[in-house]
């Protein structure tokens, strides 16, 4: 499971994109904190904390000076496209006994049997929708392949998921398979090259016979 980390926020008075962009200046990542039938909050974080933020997937306190602690999940974030620096955050308030979605990224660990049988392993999910408390929302699921055999499939359905934590994605959907290697049009062209060439020389060496 994990942890729930916590971060300390400021009341963000002054809005509007030029006010945005001076926080941004002074080391500060404007956010905004949504909750259901309330007005959202309009606040500011440490740039080193919206990246501890960026990299979880679980229940984040927000220490907010002034009105207190309010829990959270982290559920959007914008980036720059070319600094790759984080220019803004939306969290969602939310309450320790309330069940939420979650997108979750799926890890593969292990060696698959079916690399010794000649396939190749591919990932085709690489993360899942599921639902649980906010306490109990992983960083991320590790799903064990090394007994997939070539031509095996590893679904939703069987993923072992922690208790408390139930997966909303279709059980059917692939998430890895296990399938014999696949031929390239240029290892095609590679080898039907190869062919050629030891038909050429079978053809030259039977020429020098006669």
């Amino acid at each position: 499971m994990s942890n729930t980390i916590t971060l300390t926020a400021s009341k963000r008075d002054l809005l509007g994109k030029g006010n945005a962009r001076r926080f941004r200046r002074a080391g500060q990542i404007p956010v905004n904190v949504y909750s259901k039938g309330e007005e959202s909050k309009s606040l500011v974080i440490s740039e080193a904390e919206a990246k501890l933020a960026q990299h979880h997937n679980g229940l984040i306190t927000l220490n907010i000076e002034g009105i207190g602690a309010q829990s959270a999940v982290m559920k959007e974030i914008q980036i720059h496209p070319i600094s790759n620096k984080i220019l803004h955050i939306d969290f969602h308030a939310v309450k320790a006994d309330e069940m939420i979605k979650s997108v979750v990224p799926v890890v593969l660990e292990g060696e698959a049997a079916g690399l010794r049988q000649g396939g190749e392993l591919e990932q085709v999910l690489h993360e899942i929708e599921i639902e649980s408390l906010p306490a109990n929302i992983p960083e991320v699921i590790t799903v064990d392949v090394s007994g997939l055999e070539l031509n095996q499939a590893l679904h939703v359905a069987d993923l072992k998921l922690a208790d408390g934590v139930t997966a909303v994605s279709d059980g059917e959907l692939i998430v890895a398979h296990c399938r014999a290697h696949k031929v390239t049009a240029e290892e095609a062209a590679e080898d039907a090259a190869a062919a050629e060439a030891a038909e050429e020389k079978e053809e030259a060496a039977g020429d020098k016979k006669k």
